[in-house]
């Protein structure tokens, strides 16, 4: 199949998704875009049969993720989990949500592969250890470029039902870790931290998260406690600083998202090991020099020794007409990033990278 690259049509030389209309470049410079961005979310969530916007005029706050959906009775949350039912904000399942899991050999393909020890104390044969794959399906944000898109008919329908205790009787003896990604795992904390739980209370299983970081302040300590007890990592997925960019490629804002980075940056500098590790996917038209010069510089503000992953972009969701990351743009990335006096920063997946050529301002 032949690949089309489109074209912002205010900087030819840059990439920018049909869906969008424009590169980040020009979002960066005209805010005002940012309301056509919010319609392209809420139309596609319509057409799919999803909540198209987060709720903000009910007088019941779900107080379970960050974007705190403000519901009426009777109402469901943006992530499909929750509902006011009697004036109350409950669980549709009950202690039930859509989710399942599944085992991969270590070392997997982890984002924080690197720094994990687990990942580098590995077995061979029968003895070698696992790690428990848990899929959320549900999101708290609306990303165009999803690898994941399971989630959004399993949230609509509430497939896949599972309690914390079913979850946790999956792990058997040679389950060494648990990684809870989706979807994202900040629509769920109590699921997954009871889960977590249950699972220590049998055996020693590291907890480690893959987040967009959109977390309640009511559940951030308690998944850091869980998993910094455990020696686990807490992946976060800072995708853009700027607010405008941010929200026009997931539909919602990353005012929490820094704010919660931040305090986890400072609970783990006195860390022993990796605890906390960012990652930053490098999408063409989007996430440019200066996209990844602010973010890195955002990092190494709150702790220079943070572990940082360089992602390559590959064409998913409503994005299958931008390219892959070329390796100008991924290599171009790393030194900026090590210019931002980050001291443990990488490209993550070098074999997604591709030959293309675009500018990447």
């Amino acid at each position: 199949m032949l690949f089309i690259m489109m074209r912002c049509p205010n900087h030819k030389e840059i990439p920018a998704s049909a869906v969008l209309g424009f590169c980040g470049e020009c979002i960066r410079n005209n805010p005002s875009l940012l309301t056509m961005m919010k319609q392209v979310h809420m139309s596609f969530r319509k057409k799919e049969g999803l909540i198209p916007h987060i709720p903000r005029h009910g007088h019941f706050v779900c107080p379970e993720c960050g974007n705190h959906c403000r519901m009426v009775e009777d109402e469901i949350g943006f992530c499909h989990t929750r509902q006011v039912r009697k004036g109350k904000v409950v669980g549709r399942y009950g202690e039930a949500v859509p989710v399942y899991s599944y085992f991969d050999p270590l070392p997997t393909n982890c984002v924080a592969g690197w720094v994990c020890s687990v990942s580098s104390s590995y077995g061979i044969g029968s003895s070698r250890p696992k790690n428990l794959a848990v899929f959320y399906g549900s999101c708290n944000s609306d990303c165009l470029f999803c690898q994941n898109t399971s989630y959004r008919s399993m949230m609509r329908t509430g497939s896949h039902l599972m309690t914390p205790d079913e979850l946790a009787k999956v792990a058997d003896e040679r389950t060494a870790c648990v990684c809870y990604f989706g979807g994202d795992p900040a629509c769920n904390p109590k699921h997954s931290v009871e889960t977590s739980h249950l699972l220590n209370k049998r055996r020693r299983v590291r907890v480690c998260y893959e987040t967009n970081g959109n977390i309640s302040r009511k559940w951030l300590d308690k998944i850091s406690d869980i998993v910094r007890t455990t020696e686990g990592i807490l992946k976060f997925d800072l995708k853009a600083l700027n607010p405008e960019i941010y929200q026009s490629l997931t539909g919602i804002s990353n005012a929490l998202v820094l704010k919660n980075f931040k305090r986890l940056a400072e609970n783990g500098l006195k860390r022993d090991g990796e605890f906390l590790v960012a990652s930053i996917l490098l999408i063409p038209g989007y996430i440019g020099s200066q996209e990844v010069e602010d973010l890195t510089k955002f990092i190494a503000d709150c702790d220079p020794t943070i572990p940082t992953a360089l992602l390559g972009f590959y064409p998913h969701h409503r994005m299958l007409d931008i390219p892959r990351t070329s390796v100008a743009h991924a290599e171009s990335a790393l030194r900026i990033a090590k210019d931002s006096g980050l001291t443990n920063v990488r490209i993550g997946n070098r074999h997604l990278l591709s030959q293309d050529h675009y500018k990447f301002p």
